[in-house]
């Protein structure tokens, strides 16, 4: 019996995102709003901070690299909450009236353990949903989610009690995933599975990444110029950013959500290139007074941008050697990229049009020779299950195919990774055990004992005996159909 698609992990791993972007809004817009009436310092700090929130996201994958242990992945992915909760009360003067100093490293610390909580969350989300088709839809929903969550608790109820009470269930969600009794969630504290054997094919080249990571940093300039524009028309007091406009980002977490998921991934990049089009309309909005409609056009677009550069490196992480940098580098590049939105603020509208139509139409190169268009190459997808190979129904010479050559679509149809099938022909091919089987391939047993459970978990058995039956009925029923075909056709 095959197991439901979506599983506990990937309910919990919603759950967790959709915690954690309702903290890091709320946690920037408490920022901005300390500073409102200070168009210079306010607009400062909005861009500044966020090298902060970059350098947090980098401390992720570096303290993984230095000490790669479930149990101090566990401690530090606790601490972080706690140092994160503790910054937070001081900048709300919750307790007491912190001064200038103790604010200022509290805000330093409060960033820095925000961007080393996302960077782990964009981790657990990579790799706990490798492979799975509804990555897209789940992470719009609760992406919408968080939006709802936001505008709820700056507009509906008292605003810092509620905030507080969010506070502790992050927390408590933290706690829960960490010290959980038994192993469910120790995956995301262990060290990362390697996707395919050095040198495989199904790896992507280092010239597609490039010309991927290229097509989705010119997409973010673009948006620059409209950035620059509204931050500096909220600190100026002529428009609240933070208004009901801002829903516009929970449309735009659903759109893109399930738009992210349609042909296979194919079109990730169409889409990305499509919505980066329909933002260059926004400053043209702005000058002929449709402020707050630009603005919700604006919320829809940008935050359809963020889905598609985080959909990018969560598909493109786990086939990387490093998944736990990969995986939170669309926040990182991000947060890196807005420190240069200022300099667009003295740039006219006509210029940007030109540098924006310039951008464009590099990002279309890249897009094009990297193979992120159908018809220009194979897609950078984490997807082995997904795969466009269809058994020719043409042809009857399925039914002599041996089980070493029916493994390979087996694998494909369950949806392995390329190193997942390299382990299921030991496991089917061989009476060899975990030890020997781990000593072939040069890896530690409990490596070999996580691939053999992600094994498991897709093809719904839990034994070695259930794996070969369900692998040999299944080739039996395809001998059968193909059989039937041809006599059909006959």
């Amino acid at each position: 019996m095959t197991r439901p698609l979506i599983q506990k992990k990937h309910i919990v791993l919603t759950a967790l995102f959709t915690i954690y972007m309702s903290e890091y809004m709320l946690t920037l817009i408490l920022m901005d709003k300390s500073t409102y009436g200070f168009e210079a310092v306010g607009a400062a700090l909005h861009y500044f901070k966020m090298p902060a929130l970059a350098a947090g996201f980098l401390l992720f994958p570096l303290s993984r690299r230095l000490e790669n242990s479930i149990k101090t992945g566990r401690i530090c992915y606790i601490f972080s909450n706690i140092l994160y909760i503790a910054g937070m009360l001081v900048i709300m003067d919750l307790f007491f009236k912190a001064s200038f100093s103790v604010k200022t490293a509290s805000l330093l610390i409060t960033l820095l353990a925000l961007g080393f909580l996302g960077g782990a969350v964009y981790y657990y989300v990579a790799v706990g949903f490798m492979g799975h088709p509804f990555l897209g839809r789940l992470m719009g929903i609760g992406g919408a989610c968080s939006f709802l969550i936001q505008m709820t608790v700056q507009y509906l109820i008292p605003a810092n009690g509620t905030f507080i009470i969010l506070l502790l269930i992050g927390f408590a969600f933290t706690a829960y995933v960490s010290f959980d009794a038994g192993k469910k969630y120790e995956w995301m504290f262990d060290e990362s599975l390697e996707y395919a054997s050095k040198g495989d094919i199904s790896l992507p080249g280092t010239g597609k990444i490039v010309l991927g990571v290229a097509a989705m940093m010119l997409f973010y300039l673009i948006y620059a110029k409209t950035d620059t524009i509204l931050i500096s028309m909220n600190f100026a007091g002529d428009m609240a950013i933070y208004g009901w406009p801002r829903l516009g980002g929970a449309v735009g977490y659903l759109l893109a959500g399930f738009l992210s998921d349609l042909g296979k991934r194919k079109w990730l990049m169409v889409c990305a290139f499509c919505m980066t089009v329909l933002c260059i309309s926004i400053p043209f909005m702005i000058n002929e007074g449709f402020t707050y409609a630009a603005y919700f056009l604006y919320y829809v677009l940008v935050v359809c941008r963020i889905v598609y550069m985080n959909m990018f490196f969560w598909i493109l992480a786990p086939m990387t050697s490093r998944p736990e940098l990969w995986a939170g580098m669309s926040r990182t590049l991000s947060c890196v990229l807005e420190v240069i939105h200022p300099l667009f603020s003295g740039i006219s509208v006509l210029s940007t049009l030109v540098f924006e139509t310039v951008f464009l139409a590099a990002a279309l190169f890249c897009i094009a020779f990297g193979g992120y268009l159908p018809g220009f190459g194979p897609m950078v997808s984490g997807q082995s299950s997904d795969s466009d190979t269809e058994p020719d129904p043409q042809s009857g010479k399925t039914s002599s195919v041996s089980a070493e050559d029916y493994l390979k679509k087996f694998a494909e149809n369950s949806g392995l990774t390329p190193r997942e099938t390299e382990f299921l022909e030991a496991l089917i091919m061989t009476d060899t055990d975990v030890e020997g089987i781990a000593r072939s391939f040069g890896l530690t047993a409990r490596t070999v004992h996580r691939h053999i459970s992600n094994i498991y978990e897709k093809t719904g058995t839990d034994s070695r005996y259930a794996l070969m039956r369900c692998f040999y009925q299944s080739r039996e029923e395809a001998l059968s159909n193909d059989g039937e075909q041809v006599i059909q056709k006959a």
